[in-house]
């Protein structure tokens, strides 16, 4: 299975949730690989911080789009799942790596700024669509508080102004993320039961959608 992981907007937490999905994938026995495509490569140092012991998770980098394919084709043949982390800008990278995945995974935050940017991806992901009808495309809401009103006012503006499901699980604004990814790790193999909890269940519930639309085997 293909994850593209993507969003024009930066700050929405692609390489965060990129290396959290890869490495419950790792625990649950899956041979998983995260493709880093943005110039940054932000996966690519998690992964030169990973101690060895850890349940492997292969991270390599390419920022050439016309590598992306080549790349991620040869990758597959190795491995149960691809995990694309994306580059925040309307390039032809990201026209790539939405191409190139089996299920797309467009993660945002609650705000109206993001919410706003979203216009500029959707025009991409409909001519991306023109030639891949298969995508299946999924919103995650992250950094998600259910107390404040404008989270969940821009929650029911996505569901109303654009026919993408939203994943059931959201993810919440906590130092776990950022304090395991300074270590190399995953949410998983942190002390806060809470995220590994909340990545656990989202990893669940995209194995569930994985069976569903047959991309991978149960």
């Amino acid at each position: 299975m293909k994850i593209g992981i993507t969003n024009l907007k930066g700050g929405v937490g692609k390489t965060t949730l990129s290396i959290n999905l890869a490495v419950c994938f790792a625990h649950m026995g899956y041979k998983v690989c995260i493709v880093d495509t943005d110039t940054n490569q932000n996966s690519l140092q998690w992964y030169g911080a990973r101690e060895e012991g850890l349940p492997e998770v292969l991270v390599v980098g390419t920022t050439d789009p016309k590598a992306l394919n080549k790349a991620v084709d040869n990758l597959h043949g190795q491995h149960d799942i691809i995990i694309m982390d994306g580059t925040p800008n309307l390039s032809e990278m990201n026209t790539r790596v939405m191409m190139a995945s089996d299920l797309l995974i467009i993660p945002t935050r609650p705000g109206a700024h993001d919410f706003r940017a979203m216009n500029e991806f959707f025009t991409r992901f409909d001519q991306v669509k023109e030639l891949r009808s298969d995508v299946a495309a999924y919103f995650l809401i992250n950094e998600f508080d259910e107390r404040v009103n404008l989270h969940r006012t821009v929650r029911e503006s996505l569901q109303q102004h654009y026919d993408i499901p939203i994943l059931n699980t959201v993810l919440k604004s906590r130092t776990a993320y950022g304090e395991a990814s300074m270590m190399g790790t995953g949410v998983f193999e942190h002390s806060d039961n809470k995220a590994k909890a909340e990545m656990v269940a989202l990893t669940n519930e995209i194995l569930q959608l994985a069976e569903k639309h047959a991309f991978i085997q149960s």
